[in-house]
């Protein structure tokens, strides 16, 4: 995600989103569409909705395993009634699970009479809907900035349970497909969409823009026609429904875990990744870097699969920076995006550093360097503390022989193995100097800043979060104090995103001495990080 939000301005937008599709509710009621459904359902349609809404969420809280206390509160604020009974204070009972499963695996009624009015009245508002729905659901996935794969799966999973009433095959077509939702995913496109009601009619045709995705041929994203039946027919609803069965909490938790990233397509993967890359925290030098050297190598790939001539290119990189920088885990990234794009056939990284690759005596530099080179293969190795390997005043040092071993082997392996040095940037520069090889292969620089205060506060909250914990206010701006009082000479050696680990990890130990004291501590207070926790000596 490029923006991050605030959990404040998350909650406004789910807000916003939620008076969108009341307001397509009343319409629905106001023009008759819901006579007929109330009398079987005996509700009225805004209890529909919000029981809707509220499942929703309470399912891709159970898809990501995570019903910490910012889930409870956003799932009993956003609709204007708490008709699924989520409380802040407590787990929910396994009924609540079970009955937001029960809701989801019936016809979305209200997406349904969305069309129908569509089909009569030649409006739009099946999409729009969704598109309302959609931010809701990102809204929530991105509290705290905790967005990963597991929210990505679930949004994809779902838009294919209701895919088939997003689809008139007489008007449009489908009306909304997957390339919108992983487009939506990765740009973070959170707002306040929808068009005026009374604007809606007037304005189909901006809205078909909007929301559908040309199948011309001149998209290169490879688009996905909507899903059909061996005689090219649309799948009716019915048919869709007909594969749902009861299920227990246990079996749709077991069920969500054994979704495994092979089930996406490698396209989809190379979006989810993408989407990783570019929702870290800072580093958007890095991020800029990283993306263009991608573009480079999909358009190379497209020139090689219509023969157009092409100039050799070295795909191995230098990152340069202070430690806790996020080096390693933009390395992991590149090795992952690097195989879905087809450069290399594995994906993995190996990390090593001068102690992996040089060993004490004469002959046996040389099998190191191999044996790790041959675990890297298909992958990218990535050699931390690089400029160890020439450092060094010794006589009988074999940090040479490792160099010219490796530089072989990066030549025999050329289009198989990608190798990242990482290091501070001066003692780089030597680095490469002590081989002339070396200059000529790692011919692309990435510089990775320190990250600023409101950086690493980020990176705070996301720990905390994804450990369960919430920040309280007055902890927070004890936090910033800290962190801003810090002497130069302590920040040089703070260490980043690792000295914010290690800040963390005793923050929790403070926090757990002083819970330990409680007689019977609520999870309240087995999650919240007071401003007493940030002790820090």
């Amino acid at each position: 995600m490029q923006q991050l939000y605030t959990n404040s301005k998350l909650y406004t937008i789910a807000g916003e989103n939620y008076r969108i599709l009341l307001k397509f509710c009343r319409l629905l009621d106001e023009e008759g569409y819901w006579e007929k459904p109330s009398l079987l359902l005996e509700r009225d349609i805004q209890d529909i909705l919000d029981i809707y809404v509220q499942s929703v969420l309470i399912r891709l809280a159970l898809h990501c395993n995570r019903m910490n206390l910012e889930e409870r509160r956003f799932i009993a604020a956003v609709a204007s009634q708490n008709l699924m009974g989520v409380t802040q204070d407590e787990e929910p009972l396994d009924q609540v699970y079970l009955d937001a499963e029960r809701i989801m695996k019936s016809p979305p009624i209200l997406i349904q009479l969305c069309g129908l009015r569509d089909k009569e009245k030649q409006t739009g508002i099946t999409g729009l809907f969704f598109d309302a729905l959609m931010n809701i659901i990102l809204a929530m996935a991105y509290l705290n900035n905790q967005q990963n794969a597991a929210v990505f799966e679930f949004i994809k999973l779902y838009f294919r349970s209701i895919e088939a009433f997003l689809y008139d095959r007489k008007m449009t077509g489908a009306l909304v497909d997957e390339k919108y939702i992983f487009r939506k995913i990765c740009n973070g496109e959170l707002e306040a969409s929808g068009k005026h009601l009374a604007e809606v009619n007037d304005d189909f045709e901006l809205y078909k823009k909007r929301f559908l995705f040309y199948k011309d041929g001149s998209s290169n994203f490879g688009i996905e026609e909507v899903s059909a039946n061996s005689t090219g027919e649309p799948v009716k609803a019915d048919s869709v429904q007909k594969e749902a069965a009861e299920r227990t909490k246990e079996t749709i938790i077991e069920e969500c875990n054994a979704k495994t990233q092979e089930e996406v397509s490698r396209a989809e993967k190379l979006e989810l990744l993408m989407c990783e890359l570019n929702g870290l925290v800072g580093l958007s030098g890095v991020k800029e870097e990283i993306n263009s050297l991608i573009n480079l190598i999909k358009v190379r790939k497209l020139r090689e699969r219509y023969a157009l001539p092409d100039m050799d290119m070295s795909y191995h990189m230098v990152f340069t920076g202070n430690p806790g920088t996020g080096k390693t885990t933009v390395a992991r990234l590149v090795s992952a995006i690097y195989k879905e794009i087809g450069l290399l056939s594995i994906g993995n990284l190996v990390e090593t550093d001068r102690s992996g690759l040089v060993a004490g005596y004469v002959g046996q530099t040389a099998l190191k360097v191999r044996e790790v080179v041959e675990k890297a293969i298909g992958g990218v190795l990535f050699i931390d503390e690089a400029y160890a390997l020439t450092s060094s005043s010794a006589g009988n040092d074999f940090g040479k022989e490792a160099l010219e071993t490796l530089v072989k082997l990066m030549e025999d392996n050329r289009d198989n193995l990608v190798v990242i040095v990482a290091g501070y940037s001066e003692e780089m520069k030597q680095f490469l100097k002590a081989n002339t090889g070396l200059v000529s292969r790692f011919n692309r620089f990435i510089e990775f800043p320190d990250y600023d205060q409101k950086e690493l506060i980020d990176i705070f909250l996301a720990m905390a979060n994804k450990s369960g914990f919430v920040v309280e206010e007055d902890a927070l701006t004890r936090l910033k104090e800290y962190l801003l009082g810090m002497e130069d000479q302590r920040k040089e050696s703070f260490g980043n995103a690792r000295g914010i680990r290690n800040l963390f990890e005793r923050i929790v130990v403070n926090q757990a001495n002083r819970v330990v004291g409680y007689p019977e501590p609520t999870i309240q207070q087995l999650s919240s990080i007071l401003a007493d926790d940030i002790r820090i000596g």
